[in-house]
């Protein structure tokens, strides 16, 4: 009996079957939290993928507006629109509650060479980044009850260049010649000058995939033209031969309705006749300025380059150069400041290039401090009355009442071949570079037949002939006040003029905020500096 009891209890510890019921527990225990961190961990991975998706799209969306400062058309409200917060475009039902931020920023990766991002340098591209807390499921078991995950996106407009033909017309006036404190010191036009390289420098002429170039194989072709003209004699100093000095001449008057640009040959009648023949143009339309390899970015072999690099110069003090029929010198202040002519001269350019690249859409850059106040002098615009003027390829005669071409109401005419283009479909950016109060040259009151004055509300800024201003004149030259543009910084000119629309107030960000409107975003690392 005893034996039998010992043989019991010694059976009981030593037989082994069955303990693996407390292995396969612990083990299917091991199993379940494996799987469940995979199907957790892959749920906020297929989360994160989402949230990127959105984030992406977010500032894909909101690159092209950085520069705008409008609460209903900037950065911040564009990336939040297609972010993947409740109820916006890019929202998933699965997600519940996303938190959204934007921050716009500065990288001087993206600014021209040699610039760097300071307290005032505009921002360049828009960051967005998208968090969750994602519910878990398994993982909850082990006391992980959520996760947060987490996408971010950066974006800048400094993308491939769509079908754009550019025509850039820069004031060359004597007043340029001065320089300016709020632009490191250097002259007004040097400082436009500046403002195109940045320009330049930061937008690829190719499509994509095309490392290089030119001519039909590009995207962006860029002409440069100057106000006042230049005799065709001598444009190649401000492109080729830099070591000439262009002669300026005012009295070039294109046809308003030209669908291509050919300068005018002139010759005044009389005892002493004078025959000459002037052109806005200075450099035609070409795409060969880009070579990122280069220093600055730019092909110094270009003319368009060499125009903006040093070769072009404005009339080198006020009251100098030659604009009069005879040669002589211009009588007001570096005057000679006349240019609807070179506004329909653009416009007719850019007709003959958008016809020969079909698909591609045209733009004017105006930049001016806005004085048009040319006066009725024989060494400038002769009135009616003392000359007569005719053109070997058509015939223009002065009007006398207000309507181009005269020396009266001065801004309206720009203003009014400005509109032109724009109803033609050119979008016009007006760039006011410390546009004073004074200057439009506007007492006569005569009326232009071509631009309604009773019905200015709305439109940019209401006027009458006895209130039209520079500043005013700059901001109707432009398309709307969305390519209004103004650095109203610029030193000694007082100016009051500012633009609502956008943050920037340098020529080089004003130049680098209009390129954004000509290229395609693109997405740059979270970490680019």
């Amino acid at each position: 009996m005893r034996t039998t009891g010992l043989s019991f209890v010694g059976k009981l510890f030593s037989d082994q079957s069955g303990q693996v019921m407390f292995w396969a527990v612990g083990g299917m225990m091991a199993l379940l939290g494996v799987a469940g961190l995979t199907l957790d961990v892959g749920h906020a991975y297929m989360v994160r993928s989402q949230l990127q998706n959105s984030a992406n799209a977010a500032v894909l969306a909101a690159a092209g507006v950085v520069y705008n400062t409008s609460t209903t058309n900037n950065a911040t409200t564009f990336a939040n629109e297609y972010s993947a917060s409740t109820s916006e475009k890019n929202v998933y039902a699965n997600l519940g509650t996303v938190n959204t931020t934007v921050t716009t920023k500065c990288l001087n990766s993206l600014l021209p060479s040699g610039s760097v991002c300071g307290s005032s340098t505009a921002a360049n591209a828009v960051q967005v980044t998208n968090t969750v807390s994602v519910p878990t499921w398994f993982m909850q078991l082990f006391g992980v009850k959520t996760i947060t995950v987490g996408a971010t996106a950066t974006a800048t407009m400094q993308g491939i260049a769509q079908p754009w033909n550019v025509a850039i017309i820069v004031d060359a006036t004597g007043s340029m010649s001065t320089s300016d404190t709020d632009c490191g010191g250097v002259s007004e036009f040097q400082c436009a000058m500046n403002g195109i390289q940045a320009l330049l420098q930061t937008t690829n002429p190719c499509p994509s995939g095309v490392s290089s170039c030119s001519g039909s194989g590009a995207n962006f072709r860029v002409a440069l033209f100057s106000f006042p003209g230049v005799s065709t004699s001598t444009v190649s100093a401000d492109s080729t031969n830099c070591n000439a000095t262009p002669n300026y001449m005012m009295y070039t008057l294109p046809l308003t309705n030209a669908t291509s640009y050919t300068p005018l040959t002139y010759t005044t009648t009389g005892s002493n006749p004078k025959t000459w023949t002037a052109t806005y143009e200075i450099v035609g339309f070409s795409s060969d300025y880009y070579q990122p390899t280069a220093s600055n970015g730019l092909n110094s072999s270009s003319q368009l380059v060499e125009a903006v690099t040093g070769c072009m110069s404005p009339i080198t003090a006020p009251g100098s150069g030659t604009g009069g029929l005879n040669g002589a010198p211009a009588s007001s202040g570096g005057g000679i400041t006349y240019y609807p002519g070179a506004i329909y001269a653009a416009q007719a350019a850019l007709l003959a290039e958008q016809a020969a690249n079909p698909g591609s859409k045209n733009a004017i850059i105006f930049l001016s401090d806005g004085q048009a106040n040319l006066p009725a002098s024989a060494n400038d615009l002769p009135s009616e009355q003392s000359y007569s003027i005719s053109a070997a390829n058509g015939l223009y005669t002065l009007t006398g009442n207000g309507t181009y071409p005269d020396i009266t109401d001065q801004c309206q005419q720009a203003i009014a071949a400005a509109r032109a283009a724009t109803a033609a479909g050119t979008t016009v950016y007006s760039v006011a570079y410390g546009s004073e109060q004074t200057g439009c040259g506007s007492g006569s009151g005569h009326t232009d037949t071509t631009l309604s004055l009773t019905n200015q509300t709305g439109f940019n800024a209401p006027f009458t002939l006895s209130t039209l201003t520079p500043c005013v004149t700059m901001e109707n030259i432009a398309s709307s006040l969305a390519t209004f543009y103004s650095d109203y910084n610029q030193s000694g000119s007082g100016s009051t003029c500012q633009d609502a629309s956008h943050t920037v107030v340098s020529l080089q960000d004003i130049f680098l905020s209009i390129g954004a409107n000509f290229t395609t975003p693109r997405l740059v690392p979270n970490n680019s500096k």
